[in-house]
């Protein structure tokens, strides 16, 4: 049943994480909105994971979300395809190891206590070096960012009136565990937002309508998911499964045939491929988009 309330829809955008490849996606498909005349920035709230937290800061600020891919091509640079790779896979194992878990908080505790020990590339410092573009800006009306603290397990989701810098939370959100070092925010550190739920849809707000923008196939709960971060894919399925019982939902996901399975989600060799998928894979998604954003 959709919820009903007076006065104005309250519209919501959930954008999921997906890594480079994910950001690239998104990036594109936005862009190819806009020029569809669906820009998405009247949302009373926009939600965003790990790579869909960088894309719905800059949504969510009035910035242009191709903004992105230059922080894309510089962490590639930095980082190089080898460790790119390796954080990939780290991020699996850790999403793999969380999500069959008895207790997923403590798995999240465990993969925590590792990764603020690891050695990375990039300091902490070097790291919030690359989101240098959000420094400064103030806290977008509405967005709100989730991540993981790494000493106690918790979701946790930052809005307007959590008092933490911008740069920090979308950086913590991005984590990737063994890549990127822990962010520290108020003397805690914290990991990617994605490691159980790439969308984290129960952050957003009880809403009228909400339009999910999936970096990896949406399937049914409980049924087989085969792709790149599956394990984190488990939870998301439910979780947009009970959003289409009670909200009217639009929910969008990768058409990805274009590139070689299995996609990689970590390779920056296939962004530009990712972005053009996704700017044209716009002009199939925008009359559903705008029916139900203007309903």
């Amino acid at each position: 049943m959709t919820t009903q309330r007076r006065g104005a829809p309250v519209r919501t955008v959930v954008l999921g994480g997906g890594g480079t490849v994910g950001v690239a996606w998104q990036t594109g498909l936005l862009t190819g909105l806009r020029d569809a005349g669906v820009t998405l920035t009247g949302a009373s709230a926009i939600v965003g994971t790990s790579a869909g937290a960088l894309v719905a800061a800059l949504l969510a600020g009035g910035r242009d979300v191709t903004d992105a891919l230059a922080i894309l091509a510089e962490a590639g640079r930095r980082l190089g395809a080898e460790s790119l790779r390796s954080g990939s896979a780290s991020f699996v194992d850790a999403s793999r190891q969380a999500a069959v878990a008895a207790d997923p908080q403590q798995a999240l505790r465990a993969i925590g206590a590792t990764a603020r020990q690891a050695r990375t590339v990039l300091s902490e410092d070097e790291y919030l070096g690359l989101l240098g573009t959000l420094d400064g800006l103030a806290w977008p009306v509405g967005f709100r960012c989730t991540a993981i603290n790494a000493g106690t397990g918790e979701l946790v989701v930052w809005d307007e009136r959590s008092g933490v810098p911008l740069r920090h939370a979308v950086a913590a959100s991005c984590v990737i565990p063994m890549l990127f070092p822990t962010v520290t925010i108020g003397g805690a550190a914290y990991l990617d937002g994605g490691i159980l739920s790439h969308l984290n849809a129960t952050a957003a707000p009880p809403s009228d309508v909400v339009v999910v923008l999936s970096c990896l196939p949406i399937g049914e709960p409980g049924g087989p998911v085969d792709h790149d971060r599956s394990a984190a894919a488990i939870r998301s399925n439910a979780e947009v499964a009970r959003l289409r019982g009670i909200t009217r939902l639009v929910a969008v996901e990768p058409d990805f045939s274009g590139l070689e399975a299995p996609v990689k989600m970590m390779d920056p060799r296939i962004a530009d491929q990712a972005f053009h998928l996704g700017r044209s894979q716009a002009a199939r998604e925008a009359p559903a988009i705008r029916a139900a954003w203007d309903s």
